[in-house]
């Protein structure tokens, strides 16, 4: 027997009382199993996250103390004590490597030693990743780390216009 044709499209034959399509229960266990695979995607995804927020606060640790190592190559070493349950001492140090004298004669050799865009703000909030002085350079404090630094922001919105300097502008150290 051939499938009737109706309007130029042919037809097949299905078996009495099934219908093209999913039934419920396969869409059901379709969507349950998408569930599963996602809950363990976005789990994997948040422990990337927390490596790479890691990483680039390393980076940044490590891009200011390299500042401080060509500023003491070029001056002179920043070595003063750390001052506990404060940042003022990281924004100074920080606002010395982004100086750069207006007077040519007078400006320090490769100045500035770091990007005078980054305008960091301090934090103590434990769940943050901050960075704090020591005394001789900036260490890494994790979440979960108690502590008062200068907070890695990983949106880009610490980085914004130069910092201007007042006239009388002293730098640390010396």
């Amino acid at each position: 027997m051939t499938p009737p044709v109706h309007r130029g499209i042919r037809t097949t034959f299905l078996p009495a009382g099934s219908e093209r399509g999913f039934s419920m229960s396969e869409l059901v266990i379709v969507i349950s199993i998408m569930g599963v695979l996602a809950g363990i995607a976005v789990q994997s995804f948040g422990q990337f996250l927390g490596g790479s927020k890691d990483a680039l606060a390393m980076s940044r640790q490590e891009t200011l103390n390299q500042s401080l190592h060509r500023f003491a190559q070029q001056n002179y070493e920043l070595v003063f004590d750390a001052m506990t349950g404060s940042v003022a001492d990281e924004l100074v140090i920080l606002r010395t490597l982004q100086y750069r004298d207006p007077n040519i004669k007078r400006a320090q050799p490769g100045s500035p030693f770091m990007d005078p865009r980054y305008n960091p703000v301090s934090s103590s909030d434990v769940s943050a990743h901050r960075l704090r002085w020591t005394g001789k350079l900036f260490e890494l404090i994790k979440p979960g780390q108690s502590g008062t630094g200068i907070l890695m922001n990983f949106e880009g919105t610490d980085f914004t216009t130069a910092f201007v300097f007042p006239p009388n502008f002293q730098m640390a150290g010396r």
